[in-house]
Parts: C-alpha cells; structure tokens; sequence
C-alpha cells in the first residue's frame, strides 16, 4: 500500500512540473502567488478588433507577489469573443525578443505580398501561451490568434481578422516599447 500510495505522489509531481513547463514563467508566478498585485500599462497597447465587436488586445504587465516582494515582466494578452467569451495569456518577456523578430522578418515584409492562385502561405508564431498566425492567399491576409492551456491550443475559440492586418507595425512598435 505503501509503494502504490509513493508512486501516485510520484505520478502527479510529474504531472505538476510537466504541465507547468508548458505555461509561461508570467502565468506560473500569477498563479503560485497567495496575495498578488498586478499592473497593467494601457498607455502601451496593440489592439485588434473585429465587426462583430471581437477584441484582442497586447499590453505590457507587472505582477507582484506581494508577500516576497518578487516581480515579473511580461505581456498580456486578453481575447474576448462573442458568447461572452474572454480568456488571456501571458508571454514572457524573452518569448517577446522572438516575436519581435517573427514580425520584423516574415510578417511585415510580406505584408503586401500576394500568392497564386490556389496557393497560400502561412507564418507562425509559437509561444508557450499563444500561436500567432499570418495567412496570405491571393491577394487577402488574414491575422489569427490562438491561446494555449498547459499548451493546448484552443482551435475553437480564437481571434481572427483581416481588416486589421494593417495594424500589425503599430503591434510592433509597441513589443519594442516594452523591451
């Protein structure tokens, strides 16, 4: 009993650090913190929006524990969809270094782009908590974005618009505000 009782303690200390590894260091601060304070910088924004009301928005956050007085950096991401749907994720901030880099070298250089017909191309983006999506086919672009749980992605509830592709330099300059 006793071998059986130690083996499940094992299996779910395997199962806690497993799963924590998929989430953001942000969500895994916020998370393990008793009493927390978090700030939000609305001044520093990329906002996307849809007809359909559908928002997304990037901000730059710092949470508090305000027991050990530690910090943590990082962006955020809130989506909120229709049915009253609303979710948001983290990406740490050496996740941002890399999706700077993503939009810098394959999204805004092919921005105007067009493909062939019956052809596309797609650029994306992973993080630990969201999948960034850039679509070109013909001559429409379309921008989609997935949240992640434990990384899981969530194919069904997600972000997405093609109006607003235009925006993504002013996304830009605000992950390079935050670094």
């Amino acid at each position: 009993m006793k071998k059986l009782f130690a083996l499940f303690l094992l299996l779910c200390a395997i199962t806690q650090i497993y799963s924590q590894d998929k989430n953001s260091k942000a969500r895994q601060f916020i998370e393990n913190a008793e009493i927390m304070q978090v700030n939000k910088d609305w001044n520093k924004k990329a906002e996307f929006t849809t007809g359909l009301k559908e928002v997304l928005v990037f901000f730059p956050v710092e949470a508090i524990d305000l027991k050990s007085n530690k910090k943590i950096k990082a962006l955020q991401v809130e989506m909120a969809l229709a049915e009253n749907y609303f979710k948001s994720s983290w990406i740490d901030l050496n996740e941002v270094d890399e999706f700077i880099l993503f939009i810098e070298q394959y999204v805004i250089p092919n921005l105007k782009d067009k493909t062939q017909k019956n052809q596309s191309t797609t650029y994306i983006f992973n993080s630990k908590e969201i999948t960034f999506s850039f679509h070109i086919q013909n001559t429409s672009r379309r921008i989609s974005i997935y949240l992640k749980d434990n990384g899981i992605t969530d194919y069904r509830r997600y972000f997405w618009t093609e109006t607003q592709v235009g925006k993504i330099p002013e996304l830009l300059i605000m992950l390079k505000e935050i670094k």
